[in-house]
């Protein structure tokens, strides 16, 4: 119990002296992400340590991971940022939880018991954050190849109407207002870089890397091959990727039907036991 105390109040001699040395170093980093990330109050000790212990480069191999999640998720100019306040995070998480760990296990008289749970969850959360992250990067690359058909549709019905590509991604965009749109999101940037007269197929390629999608990839390729010719040429191939979008989005949505019904699965299970114990336990407490 009393190696439990001493190492309880060196964990917060250890974070205080940190603190102290980290002053206000990061304040202006921390600004820019406060609303974006919790545990930001354990921000600069985290911060300190990731510079002084060297973690983004001796772990290079598992961040280069997250950082590509990052990239999907935020774009090139900001990825790296995003990658050190996110393992900031998950270094933050892991001091809460040892701190927690050591100080329940102090309060309860030294149950090992308590301390084993708590360095269960020290390696469970941030694996589980590592985990939503990969979700979030899954669901907005789900999202995009959702709503991507529909753009093709209406571009398609645009340059019919005699319309150049450039002006049919304007009309796109400002005729679908939707902020909870990723791929209107990137659309947006992609034409206000059009609009600042940055070359098309640069800032065509730029979409394609930033959203790092295969069929993003194939509409800007499209795009690019025929736009300078137009007519039919490029109507019939975005009619051709039109079609292929159409059925990957039918794809994704019955892979989502899937889901949602094998979710339910284990909510049933536990109904039906607890219909068994209510309509079983008179039968017993009689026999």
């Amino acid at each position: 119990m009393i190696v439990y105390g001493i190492i309880t109040l060196l964990i917060i001699v250890v974070y205080f002296v940190f603190s102290i040395k980290a002053g206000k170093r990061y304040d202006i980093v921390i600004a820019n992400f406060k609303d974006q990330y919790p545990l930001m109050f354990m921000a600069p000790v985290s911060l300190y340590i990731i510079d002084n212990l060297k973690i983004m480069e001796r772990f290079y191999s598992q961040i280069a991971k997250i950082q590509q999640k990052m990239i999907s998720l935020y774009g090139n100019r900001t990825a790296l940022q995003h990658t050190r306040m996110y393992v900031a995070q998950l270094l933050s998480t892991v001091m809460v939880c040892l701190l927690g760990s050591f100080i329940f296990t102090l309060v309860s008289n030294g149950d090992q018991t308590i301390f084993f749970v708590g360095i269960i969850f020290t390696v469970l959360i941030p694996y589980a954050m590592i985990s939503r992250l990969a979700s979030q990067e899954r669901e907005r690359k789900q999202k995009i190849l959702t709503e991507l058909p529909e753009v093709v549709n209406k571009i398609i019905l645009l340059v019919n109407a005699g319309e150049t590509v450039q002006q049919a991604l304007i009309r796109c965009v400002t005729s679908t207002k939707d902020p909870n749109s990723p791929l209107i999101r990137e659309l947006t940037e992609t034409v206000n870089k059009m609009v600042s007269n940055e070359p098309f197929h640069q800032v065509l390629n730029d979409l394609s890397k930033k959203c790092g999608i295969q069929e993003i990839s194939i509409f800007t390729t499209t795009i690019l091959l025929n736009y300078r010719k137009g007519g039919n040429d490029l109507i019939l191939a975005l009619r051709d990727l039109s079609h292929e979008l159409w059925e990957k989005r039918k794809s994704i949505s019955k892979t989502k039907g899937e889901e949602a019904s094998s979710k339910l699965v284990f909510p049933l299970i536990l109904i039906f036991v607890a219909v068994m114990i209510i309509v079983g336990y008179p039968a017993l407490t009689i026999m």
